[in-house]
């Protein structure tokens, strides 16, 4: 629904240097703000640049607007009536769910910038941001955002509010779009019914700039902001509407069946939606939710995005890892009520630096699913790099670029070659690999340096770690007792401090591991922990992050080639959660592991040698620490 006959506000571009430039512009202004402009929150304060924003598009299109008004030295007052006169323009309506024509903000809303040397430097950088030609950033409001909001939102109502970076939002355009049916996209509605402040209407506007597009959201503020976002961008009567719930409003309804691209990164929060009606709803399609109190936001918003694709259609969605791996992920994807034919046909896993901005480093991913027949072939890739990196609370260049326009082009190209076979790895540095269906969505397990690691240990005969290895069945205790490992007191090449295991008293009671018995940190597997429990202590208890396993023979010589360097790089990359530092493995990524196939003679060599290692180290610990405390009581 773009307008032919209204100047393009922005150009797509990558966020790079001018972006940062302009983000730096708008965090001093922020300061600013906060020392002078008297107010507050800082999302009030974004709502004052957008409204801004607004007047400067305003003077751009109405030619009753005065010409100099971003020109002379116009002070508070004059910007009041500016705004006045900017919502009582036609030019700049939009168009609600029932066809009706309003204006952006109601026509009683104030503008609220009156210090005039806080006014003063808005105007400067909103004139530079906001023109009627080419320019270098492609998303000044979205930009404003970010820099005004960067780890400064107020999350009143709890839920995560993440801002997905433009350059994401273009990436995540490109790949869904070319996964739509061919001749849908002509046909079909594209858009967000989670849109906040219309970051990924901007991408579709840029990918798709013929599609019809919509919005929605339940925060009238950021309706605005996606309103005049889409304004920007030559959309006439922008179609983005405010609404009380997106998952279960009746506008949003009228969309079911009809999408062709849905492109969204939804509120998420464990068990922060209580909505009756959109739990049933949801439930509907995820069975086992059915008589939960409460549920993750970001489940119900993907079954009702899942719900409004056509045939064809493919729904491109930021999620949290914790999230794509979930039992109500997976059924999800197999439920009979989810519509026919629902597939997983592409993930890209994201880097902590994301979402960096935003304040927070939950380890997440943008999944596509098709509803259409199943794929022949998936797409994983992996994203190291998105251009920029947090440094000191603000953006700046990232040194290695960004991997985000060549994971888009490489995957893409993948997915349309008619190459056969199970696994094709088109990149290694980013990762972008074509595999057969019912692969692990985690492109993590495709690591290039973990599959050579795994070969090259192959090749000279190895054998996987489980031949060496049982898992045992979580032993849980009711009561705490001593001593009590955690993964503190455990250093890389295996030493237990166990003057500090005897001393600690955790809040919550652990595992029990018995003497003889290997403990492997199933966390953050790309700093490896393990250990073996000495044979003289009867049990102990260890935090709920490891796993206990039994060797079947000489633990000691399992535990020398578990710390090898071939199975620290089959197991680095592995693992999912919330970030880096809580990315989880599973028992069975450790028994999967090659390792090196050693004689008797070699094993048992290893164990006599490490088990007199391990007995000397803790033996010079406990001396230390009885000649330093002698010396303190001396």
């Amino acid at each position: 629904m773009s307008g032919d006959d209204v100047p393009l506000l922005g150009v797509a571009g990558p966020w790079g240097d001018d972006e940062i430039r302009l983000a730096r512009q708008f965090e001093d202004l922020h300061q600013l703000l906060y020392a002078h402009g008297g107010i507050s929150p800082t999302n009030a304060a974004l709502e004052e640049v957008a409204k801004l924003i607004f007047i400067r598009l305003w003077s751009l299109r109405d030619p009753d607007a005065p010409p100099d008004l971003f020109d002379a030295a116009s002070t508070g007052p004059g910007f009041k009536r500016a705004f006045a006169a900017a919502l009582a323009s036609d030019a700049l309506r939009a168009r609600t769910a029932a066809g009706d024509l309003e204006p952006l903000w109601p026509l009683d809303e104030p503008f609220r910038l009156s210090n005039d040397q806080v006014l003063a430097e808005a105007v400067r950088i909103v004139r530079s941001a906001v023109t009627d030609g080419p320019k270098d950033v492609s998303d000044p409001l979205g930009t404003a955002f970010d820099a005004l909001l960067s780890g400064r939102y107020d999350h009143a109502g709890g839920l995560g509010t993440f801002l997905t970076p433009s350059s994401v939002a273009r990436m995540m355009a490109e790949i869904g779009a070319d996964l739509v049916e061919p001749g849908l996209l002509d046909r079909g509605s594209v858009g967000d019914p989670f849109c906040g402040t219309g970051r990924f209407l901007v991408a579709l506007l840029e990918t798709v700039p013929t599609a019809h597009i919509f919005g929605a959201d339940q925060s009238p503020s950021a309706v605005a902001k996606a309103r005049l976002n889409l304004l920007l961008y030559g959309v006439v009567e922008p179609p983005v509407w405010a609404v009380a719930d997106s998952v279960t409003d009746p506008a949003v309804d009228r969309l079911r069946n009809r999408a062709a691209l849905v492109l969204t990164n939804p509120p998420f929060g464990e068990h922060k939606y209580a909505s009756a009606e959109g739990i049933r709803r949801t439930a509907g399609v995820i069975t086992s939710l059915a008589g939960a109190g409460r549920i993750d936001p970001a489940v119900a918003g993907l079954v009702r995005c899942v719900d409004l694709l056509a045939e064809g259609g493919v729904l491109g969605i930021v999620l949290p890892d914790g999230v794509i791996e979930s039992p109500a992920f997976d059924e999800l994807v197999h439920s009979v009520h989810s519509g026919p034919s629902l597939s997983v046909v592409a993930n890209v896993s994201l880097p902590a630096a994301t979402f960096a901005l935003s304040g927070t480093v939950a380890k997440t991913s943008a999944v596509f699913l098709r509803r259409a027949r199943p794929p022949r072939r998936v797409g994983l890739a992996r994203v190291d790099h998105v251009g920029y990196v947090r440094q000191a609370g603000r953006a700046a260049p990232d040194p290695n670029g960004s991997d985000l326009a060549e994971v888009s082009a490489a995957l893409r190209e993948g997915l349309r070659a008619d190459e056969s076979g199970t696994l094709v790895v088109t990149r290694t540095r980013p990762l972008v690999a074509i595999v057969a269906p019912g692969h692990s969505y985690d492109p993590s397990r495709l690591d290039p340096d973990a599959l050579r690691a795994r070969a090259a240990v192959a090749n000279a005969g190895g054998v996987e770690l489980r031949d060496l290895l049982t898992a045992v069945r979580p032993r849980r205790c009711r009561e705490i007792r001593c001593p009590y490992i955690s993964v503190l007191h455990l250093d890389d090449l295996g030493n237990v401090n166990w003057a500090e295991a005897n001393a600690y008293t955790p809040s919550t009671p652990g595992f029990v591991a018995r003497g003889g018995e290997v403990i492997v940190s199933l966390l953050n597997p790309a700093r490896l922990r393990a250990a073996v429990i000495p044979e003289h202590l009867t049990e102990v208890q260890v935090s709920p992050e490891f796993g206990v396993f039994t060797a079947h023979d000489r633990p000691y010589a399992v535990l020398a080639v578990l710390l090898s360097d071939a199975v620290r790089r089959q197991l680095a990359p592995l693992g999912r959660g919330t970030s880096s530092s809580r990315r989880r493995i599973e028992a069975e990524d450790v028994l999967s592991t090659m390792v090196p196939k050693l004689d008797d003679e070699r094993r048992s060599e290893l164990d006599a040698t490490l088990r007199a290692a391990y007995a000397a180290v803790a033996d010079g610990r406990a001396t230390l620490q009885r000649t330093v405390a002698a010396l303190s009581t001396d």
